[in-house]
């Protein structure tokens, strides 16, 4: 039986704690992805290091989060780019 996941509040409160840790990250775009929200989840999957440095310049995590709410397929559009340059730098030949 899997533990009962946290909710956003919790994933929230854990991130404005400790921003620079990808895992409350990396567990909010699971969360995100988990309600349908595709396209925050890969934005914040691929994007979270420049949302913790909002955080840490001062910015609220929900404020934040609200941003990337505004324009989702925008930014998920740019994470999935992102991600398949990267796959391909990587698998590309030396």
């Amino acid at each position: 039986m899997r533990p009962p996941a946290p909710d956003l509040p919790a994933l929230l409160d854990a991130i404005r704690r400790k921003p620079d840790r990808g895992f409350h990250w990396l567990a909010l775009a699971a969360w995100l992805c988990g309600r349908g929200r595709y396209d925050e989840a890969a934005a914040v999957r691929v994007f979270w290091p420049q949302f913790r440095d909002y955080i840490l310049a001062g910015h609220s995590a929900h404020l934040t989060l609200r941003r990337l709410a505004r324009q989702p397929a925008l930014w998920g559009q740019r994470a999935r780019q992102f991600e398949h340059q990267r796959r391909a730098h990587l698998l590309a030949p030396a």
